[in-house]
């Protein structure tokens, strides 16, 4: 029996996390919760689940919270999420979304065997700290994006000198195909209807910026450790393949299923094992075709800015990334226009003057520091 910890239970990675746990109460037990400000049904999991310790990011709920569940560990804010992100687990699933999952990601490393990543926001930001601190404490980093998982799945990783590249696949969003001139008529309402996932609003509006796939891209040459210009992304409209290794003597690897979370979070639950997720099999004479584009950086231009970023390093990975968890924010709030989303972040790239990052603690303070100059 595997304890799990779910770090953005009430999100869309921690439902699917739960249901697989649901599925087999003889291999998994919910042992932490972790939820953002939502309240109601951060208690409902915790019920249906037996959960002992939950904790909700808004301390203002901690007293609703314990009279809610009176038999239960229960803490507030960020401190609160910090304690229970110390409680040892088998399992750790990280899905807080943005740089709030930073330093609980960072936390729960020396409190669990594996960590399955599915804050891609963590790693673009502090990537280089979160691995070095997985090492330090012997703690396994399976990825829970499905790309990542794929490729984790395909990559050989003791061949790597005869790796040529991997490849991670985007669906291209709801506006893959929209006229670049219609762009100035894209409402949030439009941008929230992705074509085959489904997520929280963050991912989802990072999906039809491409600034998903850009950070995903980060992601990749981070996790599995590769320079920039073996980690590639093409579109693919059907998101049936999601990653891709290939090698020197031609040879290309790659995993295909159907998109669903599910998939790639039972991976990193039943690690090194696999368990059936709920998930129907792929029918490919169904299926019948799989088509592939190059991405256009005209109509995507925030993912050739991660790609850039990877490049230029840490620091300017933080800022991008910070800088448009605002661009979200403010796009959601009908502040700034959808293409306006791109422009923002790269004002920020260019008016800070960049600096060495070596600790969590200096990942944390610039991102406060974009933060509190661009509200």
């Amino acid at each position: 029996m595997k304890t799990v910890s779910i770090h953005g239970a009430t999100g869309s990675i921690g439902l699917n996390g739960i249901d697989i746990i649901k599925r087999h109460p003889e291999k998994f037990k919910a042992h932490v919760l972790i939820g953002g400000s939502k309240i109601e049904p951060l208690v409902q999991l915790a019920k249906e689940t037996n959960a002992p310790y939950v904790a909700i990011a808004d301390p203002s709920q901690y007293n609703a919270l314990k009279d809610a569940l009176p038999n239960t560990t229960v803490f507030a804010g960020d401190d609160g999420i910090l304690e229970a992100s110390s409680v040892k687990v088998d399992v750790c699933i990280a899905a807080i979304t943005g740089s709030a999952g930073i330093r609980p990601t960072y936390t729960a490393l020396n409190h669990c065997k594996v960590l399955g990543i599915a804050n891609k926001e963590s790693i673009v930001a502090a990537g280089e700290q979160i691995l070095e601190r997985a090492k330090q404490c012997g703690t396994e980093i399976v990825p829970v994006d499905s790309e990542h998982s794929a490729v984790f799945q395909v990559l050989h990783s003791d061949k790597t000198e005869a790796l040529e590249s991997i490849t991670i696949t985007a669906s291209g969003g709801p506006f893959r195909s929209l006229p670049i001139e219609q762009f100035s008529s894209i409402t949030k309402e439009m941008a929230l209807k992705h074509p085959n996932w489904t997520m929280g609003p963050k991912n989802t509006i990072d999906s039809a910026t491409l600034m998903n796939k850009g950070l995903e891209i980060i992601e990749a040459a981070l996790l599995f450790n590769l320079v920039p210009n073996k980690v590639k992304a093409i579109i693919h409209p059907q998101s049936i393949i999601h990653g891709m290794s290939s090698y020197v003597d031609g040879t290309t690897l790659a995993h295909l299923s159907l998109p669903d979370m599910r998939t790639p979070i039972s991976y990193a639950l039943s690690y090194p094992d696999r368990i059936s997720s709920g998930v129907q099999p792929l029918d490919l004479v169904q299926i019948s075709s799989l088509t592939f584009e190059q991405p256009d950086y005209e109509r995507f231009p925030c993912l050739k800015m991660a790609e850039d970023c990877l490049r230029l390093g840490q620091f300017y990975r933080i800022v991008m990334n910070a800088a448009n968890e605002i661009a979200f924010n403010k796009f959601m709030n009908n502040e700034i226009h959808f293409t306006q989303i791109h422009d923002f972040i790269h004002q920020r790239l260019e008016s800070i003057k960049p600096h060495n990052i070596n600790t969590i603690s200096d990942v944390i303070s610039l991102d406060n520091m974009i933060r509190n100059s661009s509200c």
